[in-house]
């Protein structure tokens, strides 16, 4: 995990929770002890969970009403304790990402009750929850989930020639500023061959249009999961004298930068601005280079001096969509072997013991082969894992043929 990069997102989307009172206070021991044993009893609760009974399955009501108890009590005690805080405002945001990954945000939990009401299993449960251990799971959701990559796609009108994506300077100082704080992107070198190889697609891509086609290179050849892609313009403004060391012309350039983000999982714009800013040089070149850096700042932030990275609008919108759209991102499913009530009972199955499934829904069938929709909280590897391991417990053989970003082809075959 790169410093940098936690730094950086720590400052988009994270406050540093000091303590539930808002700061340290410097107190003898028996103090500090007093006040964690009162912290501690205000982070201690009771509240209960349910889940419909699933084929008989009591076993597996009783854990998923256990996790949605948990799940009731992290939100209790944080909206007690710390309601209108970033921090509960950042587990909301990520919120079925980390449940999904089951991370042990309650501690020291016992089961005071459980009983079972016609298809109804309910669970009460008593437990700590603590911030700074949710916190960490936050953190820990965000690095994974919030840390897209990147591949940059901008026209570029540079001193008047004309630059064709690829490789423009705009393209370069976006990836310098982003990429000191630990974003990653697309190589350029491997944009290049894209753009030659496959350029009708490319061509989609630089003007916003992400079709299935667009979305299968992107993700799959490429492994870009956001592209910014838009125009870039620098033009002279006149020269300036600079009274210094003797009369020295300086340059004036100015540029103007339209730019949008869109996520190549669904295609929908993140984030769009358009910003111009000056630049002042010597050389020609140098002051267009200082002018696109200089409107590049105002959009997609900067670093100061201790090398702290402090996100633009632009990027903290990006952040912030990106990362809720990971709580429900959409993964194509292919199936071949099921007929239709077995399929149902997939379906069934998957939306019951799959934690992080919110949804399935069946998008066209031809005999045994079908395509579903699955809405799941995090990526198609987390899902497939989650699918293989659970396979024989749902009463199916699984066969996984090829997994792709956003996109799974399995076999399967109900077990008699």
């Amino acid at each position: 995990m790169k410093k940098g990069f936690i730094l950086a997102l720590s400052f988009i989307l994270l406050t540093v929770f000091a303590s539930c009172g808002g700061g340290k206070n410097v107190k003898d021991d028996s103090s500090s002890g007093s006040s964690s044993k009162k912290s501690s009893q205000q982070n201690r609760g009771q509240e209960t969970g349910y889940a419909t009974i699933f084929d008989n399955d009591t076993a597996l009501a009783r854990d998923r009403a256990t996790d949605d108890a948990k799940s009731k009590l992290v939100k209790k005690v944080l909206g007690e304790n710390i309601s209108g805080t970033s921090l509960m405002e950042d587990y909301e945001l990520v919120s079925n990402i980390v449940e999904a990954k089951s991370y042990g945000l309650v501690k020291n939990v016992q089961i005071i009750k459980k009983w079972q009401e016609g298809t109804e299993y309910f669970v009460t449960i008593e437990g700590t929850v603590e911030p700074s251990v949710v916190e960490d799971a936050i953190e820990d959701a965000l690095n994974r989930y919030g840390k897209p990559k990147f591949m940059v796609l901008v026209k570029e009108t540079f001193n008047g020639k004309e630059n064709i994506p690829g490789f423009t300077e705009t393209e370069m100082l976006v990836q310098e500023i982003m990429g000191n704080s630990g974003f990653q992107f697309v190589d350029a070198a491997m944009t290049q061959e894209l753009m030659k190889r496959e350029k009708a697609k490319m061509t989609k891509a630089v003007s916003g249009t992400v079709s299935e086609d667009v979305q299968d290179l992107l993700l799959d050849d490429a492994g870009a999961e956001v592209i910014i892609v838009g125009t870039a313009e620098t033009k002279a403004q006149g020269a300036a004298t600079l009274q210094k060391m003797g009369a020295t012309e300086m340059k004036s350039r100015s540029a103007i930068i339209r730019i949008k983000a869109i996520d190549v999982y669904t295609g929908d714009i993140l984030a769009s601005t358009s910003k111009q800013a000056p630049g002042l040089h010597i050389e020609d070149e140098t002051a267009s280079k200082k002018a696109i850096e200089n409107a590049l700042k105002q959009i997609v932030g900067k670093t100061d001096d201790e090398g702290k990275f402090a996100a633009g609008p632009f990027m903290e919108t990006i952040v912030k969509k990106f990362v809720k759209a990971a709580n429900a991102r959409e993964i194509k499913v292919l199936i071949a072997g099921l007929d239709a009530n077995e399929l149902r009972n997939f379906r069934d199955q998957v939306s019951n013991r799959i934690r992080g499934v919110s949804q399935v829904m069946e998008k066209g069938r031809v005999g045994k082969a079908a395509r579903l929709e699955v809405l799941f909280a995090g990526k198609t590897p987390d899902f497939e894992q989650e699918l293989t391991a659970k396979a024989n417990a749902m009463g199916f053989d699984i066969d996984v043929k090829s997994s792709r970003p956003n996109k799974l082809e399995i076999i399967a075959k109900k077990i008699k």
